[in-house]
């Protein structure tokens, strides 16, 4: 049985040999004079051997010239992929300097915000004190205690509150104070009122 296909004739129980869109003719096909045989059913004269040697040896460099194509493509973009890995990794190293450096300053923030925050709860504490001492004084002179002769504040001890502690809250010593109330030594008692010289 024949079937003809783009003016070939193609035999072998009915398969059907199909050229390929690119021009090449498809496997186990081969032309000889301008007619297309099955491998095997060519001529067997010289001249057509030397064709189909010559066909054979076109469709193999051009299967080469193909694949080498195709590799080439690969190569490129593999070539491509390392290109884009090895930016990653450069703006990988980047970023992890950059989030050191961060993380270097916040705690350097968090170090002054520490120091800001003793800084103005000890002198808020200051103030209050002060605060509570004029009162205290005023209170006190209210009451007919008598005057004080010298300037300074009136302090109520708080309980776990040292000589020291006062002394620097209202910025003098602690013998300027045991002068000023008499006191033989730093201890203290809670609600002990203290007058604390200026």
């Amino acid at each position: 049985m024949q079937i003809r296909v783009s003016g070939c004739a193609v035999a072998r129980g009915g398969a059907l040999a199909v050229l390929l869109g690119s021009g090449l003719l498809a496997a186990g096909c081969t032309t000889v004079d301008g007619k297309v045989y099955w491998m095997g059913d060519e001529p067997k004269t010289d001249n057509a051997k030397q064709q189909l040697v010559a066909q054979q040896e076109q469709r193999e460099a051009a299967m080469t010239k193909s694949q080498m194509a195709g590799l080439e493509q690969s190569q490129a973009r593999l070539v491509d992929r390392l290109d884009r890995l090895d930016a990653l990794n450069r703006d990988s190293a980047r970023m992890r300097d950059e989030i050191a450096a961060l993380r270097r300053d916040l705690e350097q923030m968090r170090i002054e915000h520490a120091a800001m925050r003793k800084e103005i709860v000890d002198d808020l504490t200051a103030r209050i004190n002060k605060y509570m001492a004029a009162v205290a004084t005023g209170t006190a002179a209210g009451r007919g205690i008598g005057a004080v002769k010298q300037n300074g504040y009136m302090h109520t001890v708080v309980a776990g509150q040292k000589l020291v502690d006062i002394a620097k809250a209202y910025k003098t010593t602690s013998a300027a104070i045991r002068k000023a109330n008499n006191l033989k030594d730093d201890s203290l008692k809670a609600g002990q009122t203290l007058f604390i010289p200026e």
